[in-house]
């Protein structure tokens, strides 16, 4: 009876284990994404959230704000969260921008010795919704 419940324990602890959405890297920190894929209307703008998961090596380190990088004409404004430093508020607008699916990269740089392992994500700009009149208005 004492393996079945050890062998249960050990089991549950497990399944919460590969639960968790951060897995933390071995070395460095990684950037994880509230969505990967946004779709947003043209003209319009939306916010979403980012995060750097450090190691446990560059629990210390500073690192700077990420960057997002897109050719397409999406504007991103990033405001680190007050209470977690490793949160970042990110409004991105799509005034002026022709609808269609854009790639953007997320990246970040520290002054020290650790890297951060970015990532993309995929901007579906779909086109603007226009209000229809009445006729004689």
């Amino acid at each position: 009876m004492k393996k079945h419940i050890t062998f249960l324990t050990l089991l549950l602890l497990g399944t919460l284990a590969m639960a968790q959405n951060f897995d933390a890297p071995r070395k460095g920190a990684k950037i994880f994404a509230q969505e990967y894929s946004i779709t947003l209307d043209a003209e319009d703008e939306t916010t979403f959230d980012l995060w750097i998961v450090r190691s446990r090596m560059a629990k210390k380190a500073n690192f700077l704000a990420p960057t997002l990088r897109s050719s397409s004409g999406l504007t991103f404004e990033v405001k680190q969260d007050t209470e977690n430093v490793d949160h970042y508020v990110v409004t991105v607008s799509a005034k002026d921008v022709v609808p269609g699916q854009y790639t953007t990269i997320v990246s970040s740089k520290t002054n020290g010795t650790h890297q951060v392992t970015g990532t993309t994500l995929s901007f579906n700009i779909t086109p603007a919704k226009t209000v229809a009149s009445k006729d004689g208005e």
